[in-house]
């Protein structure tokens, strides 16, 4: 697949996996490197497709402007012309040329990093399905414009886990991906260690004016991840999971938030930023530690209610949390 030996391949070769990748993954670097230099000038390709670096032109270049002050008298030096339509598409295709490149290579790193991932799964965690082509296609449009090292760690994850679990990230959140930038995914993983299931307590969060960043909340409700962060302040209903008495569990990140209340109430209302639904696609993605100074926070808000809050670890079953 794009370029890379398949393992089938490779065990028929009687060849060791990890080597052959090593080999691949040394091939790309050297390939980026080279696109780098021609994409900056410092090289060229001469007609057989070989790669000439800026000290090798500079000599030719030399000699020929040597040549030309030895016979200055004689010789009238040429003056470049502008391109025509025909050079300006030459060009054209030339620059595409380096751009499919440069998405082929970004794609091959992609391929390797979700190959690392899978080898640490189990076989029959894999769906044996095909992937929705459409996703696919998508997939590859957006993951291979990045360049970031951990951006393309994501795209590999969300890659894996479609294949774990076909239709668990939707188009509409590859989109939003797509526009991701390493801040955005720094502030998304910030969002994971705050969000209890489809909202994030606000009252708590707002306690800790060191973690609670306005511009990043503001930044997100403007990307379609959460609401509430102007306008009117939304509330989230806790609905009791008990008949006796007022119980109700909440997963924070890693941990298990058990509220409960001596009172038969139905239900409990707290003040809340609410999680969209592309925004708990995006969340899912990521797997973080509850923030312990929010977690006390929301516990001590709890009990100023009238609350008894305790705390469990939260016990993850399913096989993709676990690489996500």
């Amino acid at each position: 697949m794009f370029g890379l030996s398949s393992p089938d391949k490779i065990q028929r070769a009687g060849q060791t996996l990890g080597e052959v990748r090593r080999k691949e993954l040394s091939h790309i670097l050297n390939v980026e490197r080279q696109l780098h230099e021609l994409r900056r000038g410092h090289a060229s390709l001469d007609p057989s497709g070989k790669i000439i670096r800026s000290a090798e032109i500079r000599d030719i270049r030399e000699v020929k402007f040597a040549s030309i002050i030895e016979n200055s008298g004689e010789v009238e030096v040429e003056q470049q012309a502008l391109p025509d339509i025909a050079k300006m598409m030459d060009n054209a295709v030339e620059v595409n040329r380096y751009d499919a490149l440069e998405r082929l290579l970004r794609l091959q790193k992609l391929v390797l990093l979700t190959e690392r991932i899978i080898l640490g799964l189990e076989l029959s965690e894999i769906d044996k399905g095909a992937l929705d082509r459409r996703w696919l296609n998508r997939w590859k449009l957006n993951a291979g414009e990045s360049s970031n090292g951990a951006l393309q760690q994501l795209w590999a994850r969300i890659l894996v886990r479609e294949l774990i679990n076909p239709g668990t990230t939707s188009l509409r959140a590859l989109e939003h991906l797509s526009c991701f930038s390493l801040e955005d995914a720094e502030g998304l993983t910030k969002l994971g260690s705050w969000v209890c299931g489809d909202f994030i307590y606000r009252s708590a969060l707002q306690a800790l004016p060191r973690e609670f960043d306005m511009d990043l909340f503001e930044r997100l409700e403007e990307q379609n991840i959460l609401r509430g962060v102007h306008g009117k302040v939304l509330s989230k209903t806790l609905l009791s999971q008990s008949e006796s008495h007022f119980m109700h569990e909440l997963v924070l990140a890693d941990r298990l938030v058990r509220i409960e209340s001596s009172q038969p109430r139905p239900e409990l209302h707290v003040p809340a930023y609410m999680i969209t639904r592309v925004g708990r696609e995006l969340i899912s993605l990521v797997s973080v530690s509850a923030d312990s100074a929010y977690l006390e926070a929301m516990v001590q808000d709890l009990h100023a209610r009238g609350m008894s809050v305790s705390i469990g670890q939260q016990r993850t079953n399913s096989s993709h949390t676990n690489i996500i």
